[in-house]
């Protein structure tokens, strides 16, 4: 089973900068006619992945009119404490995600528990 590195301690700012507004963005989640508006943080050093938080991913999922689809095979998370989580990872969504005016077409979202951020943005 793979893990998923949340960030490397190594390579962040101190704690009060990483969770300062300045790594925060709007950004609009797209479907069809849909959009769901929300705030991600952006990615510090975590694996490559975009993550976004179970409850906000059912919303979501409601507002867009889109399915979770089920993983392949199911991943871990290891936090920034270096804790590897006792969940698995076993769903994600896809979605369109627009960022000022810069727009990803299908971005794979994986659906997790995740603590102080409702979507942790994946590294570009």
């Amino acid at each position: 089973m793979k893990v998923i590195s949340l960030c490397n301690l190594d390579e962040i700012l101190p704690e009060e900068n990483y969770f300062g507004k300045s790594f925060l963005v709007d950004a609009l989640l797209t479907s069809q006619n849909e959009s769901f508006s929300l705030r991600p943080l952006i990615d510090s050093g975590s694996a490559a992945y975009t993550i976004i938080h179970t409850k906000l991913a059912d919303r979501v999922c409601k507002e867009l009119g889109i399915q979770p689809i089920s993983l392949a095979k199911e991943k871990l998370i290891k936090g920034y404490d270096g804790k590897i989580s006792k969940k698995t990872i076993t769903h994600k969504i896809l979605s369109n995600l627009i960022i000022e005016s810069h727009k990803e077409l299908t971005v794979s979202m994986l659906i997790a528990d995740i603590d102080h951020h409702e979507v942790i943005l994946e590294k570009p």
